[in-house]
């Protein structure tokens, strides 16, 4: 009888190992779940953060219709690039200068420049990585459209782009 007790505990216990095992692969498995949950909110909320840096020019460029707005990603921003328009009074043409250069501040480039020309603090960034933008000027006819693309990296590394069009004439 001793010798049969043995048996049936081995048995018991190589149930309760199988059993780990099933367990520790569907914990995994939960994990690796919420891991790609975390990359996707991100990736999300990096997405509404460039459509809202792109509406938000998008709105500037409504409201200062006169001026004409162009913006190539590769553009330098320069300290001396525009008037500070909340401390001085602005031209159409200075208000669309310093709309661009906030709006590029707006997308964490040239953070030292930001800071010191415009008051500009870290929180005030949407802090995209590696983001760049450009704003292209469609003239067709007697109507004007204004084009804002917005592009950063993802946490895989693949670039992604938000583009906002709109027709303001």
């Amino acid at each position: 009888m001793k010798g049969g007790d043995q048996w049936v505990q081995g048995v018991t216990l190589i149930e309760l190992l199988v059993a780990m095992v099933i367990i520790a692969i569907g914990v995994l498995g939960v994990a690796g779940i919420q891991a790609l949950s975390l990359k996707q909110a991100r990736d999300a909320g990096q997405k509404m953060m460039a459509l809202q840096a792109a509406n938000d020019l998008i709105d500037r460029i409504r409201i200062n219709q006169e001026a004409v707005y162009a913006w190539e990603s590769s553009d330098p921003v320069t300290a001396d690039a525009a008037v500070n328009c909340l401390i001085e009074s602005c031209s159409s043409t200075e208000l669309a200068a310093y709309d661009l250069v906030s709006w590029r501040c707006r997308l964490g480039s040239e953070n030292a420049i930001c800071n010191t020309s415009y008051g500009l603090t870290a929180t005030d960034y949407d802090q995209l990585p590696n983001a760049r933008g450009s704003v292209t000027r469609v003239v067709s006819g007697g109507s004007i459209a204004y084009t804002v693309a917005v592009q950063w990296a993802t946490s895989d590394q693949a670039d992604q782009q938000v583009s906002v069009s709109a027709r303001v004439q």
